[in-house]
């Protein structure tokens, strides 16, 4: 018999869902199912993503789209941080579960 919440020690609650933030007039949107990327808005629009991975430790979850790379880094129960790399110019957004 598992205790609850305990199960997830490889993810913490999983990225199932939406998350979202702006921040210095950057908006962004990442919709997870799974460890897939369903949906990725960033500044104006949505954009295709590829390539999505899970880090070892479910911590993590990092994807491909045309012109950069982003990761989604859990910082808490409902937030994380958006790092998202575009050419030389890496943009951090802290972003919460919708």
């Amino acid at each position: 018999v598992g205790v609850a919440g305990r199960a997830s020690a490889k993810e913490p609650d999983g990225f199932d869902g939406a998350w979202g933030g702006a921040q210095d007039g950057v908006t962004g949107q990442i919709i997870v199912a799974g460890a897939t990327v369903i949906g990725f808005f960033w500044r104006d629009d949505y954009v295709d993503t590829s390539d999505p991975k899970l880090s070892p430790d479910g911590r993590s979850l990092s994807f491909a789209f045309q012109g950069g790379a982003a990761t989604l880094t859990r910082t808490g129960e409902s937030t994380a941080r958006l790092d998202v790399t575009e050419g030389t110019k890496v943009t951090r957004l802290n972003v919460q579960r919708d």
